[in-house]
């Protein structure tokens, strides 16, 4: 049978942004902002001395329409304040990047020094990028405090263990919120998941919400697979997803979805989800947080008050982590300056005030419970629980994009019942394998 729903490059990278286009519903923290940013110093605590960079301009490709673009104009312009150096953006839809990254490439570079955006950009880019090992160490700069899989995930990429070259802005996964009035303690197995939403079907028609079009099923799919304790691909690249374990998983979420959720669940997308929670609609909301918080605790829209936690899928399970890092081209004249401006934007300071002054998810773990981000964001210490449990979509495989929208077009054509489980998983393992094959990592898979 043919997976004939297919979903747009645009359409397919919307879950990957865990806050793309989300800024606008996040306001600042009232007062916070010169607090918590304080003075701009370099990865060593001291001050830059004026004009370290007269003269210097640095120039950003950075994705348009993230939660953290505001926080990247405000460190730049006290970057500038503090150095001289000008550190200019190149705000770009998700769907270029690629394009204008390698372009730069072929010209030989020089008309970008830096490039923010997904990880996974780096899995194709990582020969053009500078090793920022030995600039992390002479500077000082601390990687203590980072989430787990942060740490973990960041380096090693092209199968070089050790490795970094990039440092991270910001980390996210898809959490499970849930009606503390309703379901008080929540659920550890799928079992007893399924139980609570089938007994709250007494008095709530539809107690699931979350976003089905195609690019979201993605990470409700991916956290019951993962809760079997199977990797994506064996270690030699060849795909796993269309075994029994993944035809179980399928089914499940399918399940999930024909016995609990809205009829018209498949055309909704993040605000739709969302909206259904924050009306009280749903006692259960699987989706991104970023759509999400910034409405639950706003009183004047949100209808449960404070009746909610959040918490991670049960038996292990995760959605794909996003993480957004920056990363410098190796043909930049600049790239201390680069490195330094990085660092400042990502170091404890930094990240501080992305929390607090920002609300976006700085990628510090140990700061998620400092008393100045608990005072705007009560719930970030339970979110920290939730980003320790995830993992990123087929680390380090440059053909990552190819085997996400596989994914995308499978589960979906499954959900709306145009293919049964095992056929869309079997076309997307061999969409997988087609794709592996052109150009075959020389190093082992590894999750």
């Amino acid at each position: 049978m043919d997976l004939n729903q297919k979903v747009s490059r645009r359409a397919a990278l919307k879950g990957m942004g865990a806050a793309a286009g989300a800024a606008a519903l996040l306001p600042l923290a009232s007062g916070a902002l010169a607090s918590s940013r304080g003075p701009v110093r370099d990865a060593s605590g001291k001050r830059f001395q004026a004009g370290t960079y007269d003269g210097v301009t640095l120039r950003v490709l950075n994705q348009a329409g993230v939660a953290y673009e505001p926080a990247l104009t405000q460190f730049a312009a006290d970057f500038k304040s503090a150095t001289g150096a000008d550190v200019q953006f190149d705000p770009t839809p998700w769907e270029t990047m690629m394009s204008k990254a390698q372009a730069n490439v072929a010209a030989g570079g020089g008309q970008y020094d830096i490039f923010i955006g997904d990880i996974e950009f780096a899995y194709t880019l990582y020969p053009s990028l500078v090793a920022i090992n030995d600039m992390i160490t002479a500077s000082g700069y601390s990687l203590d405090g980072l989430f787990a899989p942060t740490l973990k995930y960041s380096e090693g990429i092209g199968g070089q263990a050790g490795v970094r070259y990039g440092l991270p802005v910001t980390t996210s996964v898809s959490p499970i919120i849930y009606r503390t009035d309703l379901i008080p303690e929540f659920p550890t197995t799928w079992a007893d998941y399924e139980k609570v939403l089938t007994d709250l079907k007494a008095t709530m028609p539809a107690p699931l919400a979350f976003a089905g079009v195609p690019a979201q099923l993605v990470k409700l799919f991916l956290a019951r697979y993962w809760s079997t304790g199977d990797p994506l691909l064996t270690p030699d690249w060849k795909p796993l997803i269309n075994s029994d374990n993944g035809v179980k998983a399928l089914e499940s979420l399918i399940s999930f979805k024909d016995q609990f959720a809205n009829s018209g669940v498949l055309a909704w997308d993040n605000p739709e989800a969302s909206q259904a929670f924050v009306n009280g609609d749903a006692a259960v909301l699987e989706g991104w947080g970023s759509f999400v918080f910034p409405s639950l605790e706003d009183p004047s829209i949100s209808k449960i008050g404070d009746k909610w936690a959040v918490t991670y899928y049960p038996e292990g399970g995760t959605g794909n982590m996003t993480q957004h890092n920056g990363i410098i081209f190796n043909t930049s004249k600049n790239a201390q300056a680069a490195f330094d401006f990085l660092a400042y934007a990502t170091g404890d300071k930094g990240a501080l005030s992305t929390l607090v002054d920002f609300h976006e998810d700085s990628a510090r773990e140990a700061l998620w419970s400092d008393p100045a981000v608990v005072a705007v964001d009560p719930w970030r210490p339970q979110f920290a629980e939730v980003v320790n449990h995830g993992k990123p979509f087929t680390p380090g495989l440059p053909q990552w994009l190819d085997l996400f929208i596989a994914v995308a077009e499978g589960v979906s054509a499954a959900m709306a019942g145009t293919a049964t489980p095992k056929d869309a998983l079997d076309q997307m393992a061999a969409k997988w394998d087609a794709s592996i094959q052109q150009a075959v990592p020389t190093w082992a898979y590894a999750e």
